[in-house]
Parts: structure tokens; sequence; C-alpha cells
């Protein structure tokens, strides 16, 4: 090559301006500080939630399920590859036995366990599913303090609060154990996640998938083997539905926590001094699942916030059929302690063999047709928004019901069902839509052509 092609191939190259070296060196900068800090550290947790908020701002623009079509790569049998954790309270512990028959009503038939936060009672025994297969109850913070895990916190308040209740308990002193269990279940709840999650890992080793509940939340079977055959059960998986702020994001427990058996084995055959370290926060620990979080982000494994939109912490007829989850499944409920909740929701999830689609409540419990609303926009007496919170909207001065209609229709994208409250003159709409209330003197509607545009981008059945 000669001096002048040299020169020419000089010229070509454009040297970077001062600003550009700027901002790389910031870059190079940030990306070392990154790397240098511990998994747990401000830094890294700041960079991570900017992420997730990007990763579900573009979700929520451009929701999708073409995935969820794919041929799965890592398809899963729920009863053989899955242990379930079902958590419990002195105050809660009648709950159990319709959460296990409802598992049963829909053959989910996993290996599963129940953890409670006081002693066996003398005539408690082991639960049965309905195929037989036996459900072992451990009293789990007992199990915890008599292996030494939680020495030298015995002076702990919470430690000794569980201590009064067990006593209560042995003492067969009921309605002492029954006041104590209603105070300090809460307090008591979050010293079981780590511990459970240790022993389920001793007892049932090697599932491909460990799921963690409560004792009023109810999975679908079917949703979560659609969901899970898409993921690499061998590598550390987190997912459930995030709460919390940037130092510390963790899944909710109630809408259940799903977790690899890669992930706890990362944490419990390679890492056991940041157990002991989670054993020792749990008696002054506010939240279990949070505690939880905190301590797999302190191995590296962080929530992952892509599958949020798959988990609820509502019970069916308070559930809302958002916009960006109109096409994918809905693994979980929560909040069915009450009464025969549980049970109803066994009962009309039994036969239901298919995944569950967050956009199919509305047909499953009789509620009219999304196109209906296309023809007759207006219900009396009802409303489909629900409970009005931060991310819905209230227009005030509203004095008809069509004013209302047309401030929906005015939001195509932005409102999925609408209620106008003529005592405060009050218009108020949502990107989601509930089953539908009974409120008297109000009305209500669903934007029937969204709903039907939302349906018609689905890879799934109606």
């Amino acid at each position: 090559m000669g001096i002048v092609e040299r020169k020419s191939l000089r010229s070509c190259i454009t040297r970077p301006s001062r600003p550009q070296k700027i901002v790389f060196g910031v870059l190079a900068f940030l990306f070392i500080i990154y790397n240098l800090t511990p998994y747990d550290s401000p830094p890294r947790s700041f960079f991570r939630f900017q992420h997730n908020v990007i990763q579900d701002y573009y979700q929520n623009v451009h929701p999708t399920d073409d995935w969820l079509f794919k041929p799965q790569s890592y398809p899963i049998d729920p009863s053989n590859d899955v242990a379930i954790i079902i958590k419990t309270g002195y105050g809660t512990r009648k709950r159990v036995s319709r959460a296990l028959q409802a598992l049963s009503n829909e053959s989910f038939f996993a290996d599963t366990l129940v953890v409670q936060d006081f002693p066996l009672l003398e005539d408690q025994q082991n639960y049965t599913l309905a195929n037989g297969k036996e459900v072992p109850v451990i009293d789990i913070i007992g199990w915890n303090l008599e292996r030494g895990a939680l020495k030298g916190q015995e002076k702990q308040e919470r430690v000794m609060k569980y201590t009064n209740l067990a006593d209560a308990v042995d003492a067969e002193e009921w309605v002492l154990a029954d006041g104590l269990g209603k105070d300090i279940g809460w307090e008591l709840d979050a010293m079981k996640f780590l511990p459970s999650l240790e022993y389920v890992w001793q007892t049932m080793p090697k599932k491909k998938w460990y799921i963690m509940t409560d004792d009023d939340t109810y999975v679908i079977k079917s949703s979560l083997a659609l969901v899970l055959g898409h993921l690499n059960y061998a590598k550390p998986h987190l997912i459930g539905n995030p709460v919390g702020d940037y130092k510390g994001r963790f899944p909710h427990g109630g809408s259940s926590v799903v977790m690899s058996g890669a992930a706890l084995s990362k944490l419990f055959d390679e890492h056991p001094e940041v157990v002991a370290e989670g054993h020792e926060e749990s008696p002054t620990a506010i939240w279990g699942d949070k505690l939880l979080s905190t301590t797999f982000m302190k191995i590296g494994i962080y929530l992952d916030e892509t599958y949020r939109r798959l988990f609820n912490g509502e019970p069916p007829w308070m559930t809302r059929m958002w916009v960006d989850r109109f096409c994918l499944p809905l693994i979980s409920f929560h909040g069915l302690g009450g009464n025969d909740a549980m049970l109803h929701v066994g009962e009309t999830f039994k036969n239901m063999t298919e995944p569950v689609f967050w956009r199919q409540l509305g047909r499953i419990y009789g509620a009219p047709n999304f196109t209906s609303f296309i023809a007759e926009p207006i219900r009396t007496n009802m409303n489909y928004v629900g409970r009005l919170d931060e991310y819905s909207t209230t227009v005030d001065r509203v004095t008809e019901v069509d004013g209302c209609v047309k401030i929906c229709r005015e939001h195509p994208g932005g409102c999925l069902a609408w209620t106008f409250d003529p005592a405060r003159r009050q218009c108020h709409f949502a990107r989601w839509a509930i089953l539908g209330d009974h409120a008297e003197g109000q009305f209500s509607g669903i934007n029937g052509k969204l709903a039907q545009k939302l349906e018609s981008s689905c890879h799934s059945p109606p």
C-alpha cells in the first residue's frame, strides 16, 4: 500500500470528538463500578430497576403472546417436576384442608409440604391429597430453632412471641393461642420463608421447580405448565409478582413465588454462609418475601420481572383484566381465605385442562361477552372498573352517562371499562375491566371495540 492509499484510509477513520470520549469514558466507568460492586449493592439495584422500568413500558405498549405458542424447550409434568410449599399459621390453619382440596380438584398432585408456625397438635396428622399422596406438616420455626440456625437469637422479641404461642398450644390454652395467633401471625410469617425452602430442598431435592404459596392462594396448574415449559429449570430463576422499591424488589408472596431447582441449589449447596445470614435476619425482617429476595440477590439471583403479568394477587371477582394481559395466561389467585372462597374457585376450575387466560375470566364466570357491549354499551346498577387507585382516571363534573361513554371513546387505548356515578357527577375509567360488581344507581360499561381488537390479536383460543 502506497503513501497516498494510507493517507486516504486514515481520512476515512473518524476520530471520536471530545464529547464522545467523555460519554465513552462515563459508560466504561459505570460498567466497571457495576461489575465491582456486590450483587446486592445500591448501584446494581438501581440499574436493574431502570432496566425493569424500560422493559415494563415496552411490554405495556407492545404486549405479545407469541413466545407462549412456540414449541416448549423444557416441558414439565407438574405433578412430578414441581414441589409446592404452603405456608400457614395458627390463626389460618383451617384454610389448609380447603387449599389441598382445591389442588386435588385440578389433579395437581405435586409433592407438597405444609409449613406452620406452631407445634403440631396432638391429633394433627399429615394431610392427604385426593389420590392418596401424603402431605407432611412441620413446625418450621421450631425446626429452625432446634437445629441451631437461630442460635443467639432466642431473646429476640419475635422469637419469644413464637415461644409464647408454642407454650400456649402445648398447654392446650386455646383461647390464649387464638389471640396470639391473630396478633403475631404476620410477624412469624417472616421467619418461615428461608427455612421452609431449606427444609424442602433437603427432603424433596432435584425438583425442577419449587412454588411457595399462602394458604389462601390458588395456582392454576395448566397455566403454570404452559409458562414453565419455556424456561430452563437448569438455570437459576426467581419469578413472581414484583413489589417494593429499587433497593429490594421482591415477589409478592400471596401471588405465589416460583423458583427453579437450580436457584435453590446455588443458594443452599453453594452459599450456606448467605443462608445463615438470612436466618439471623429473619427475627427482625418486616416481610419474609423481601428477605427471601434480598438473600437471593446476595448470590446474584434477581427477581425476573419479565413474567410479572402472569401473576395475580386478587380473587377472581376482584381480578383486573388489564389491556396488556388480555392474551397472557393467568397463574394465580389470592385472597381466598374467607368462607368457602377457595372451595368455590377449586370447583370452578376443576375441569380446566387447558391454560386459563386473563380475558377468559368473564366467560368462565358467566359475565356478559365483551362484544355485547358494542350494541349495548351501558349497563345499569353495575361497576366494571372496581377499586380506584393511581392507575385509574376520574373526571369530575360529568352530568350525564352519555358524557362518560364519550370520555371513554376519546381514550381508545386507555379505557377498557368506565363507570358513571351520577350522585358525585364523576366518570371513572381504567385500562382494565373486572367481572362486574352490583352498584346501585351507577352506570357502567366495557369498551367492546377495544376488547374485540385485543382478542383478535391473541394466538390462544377465545
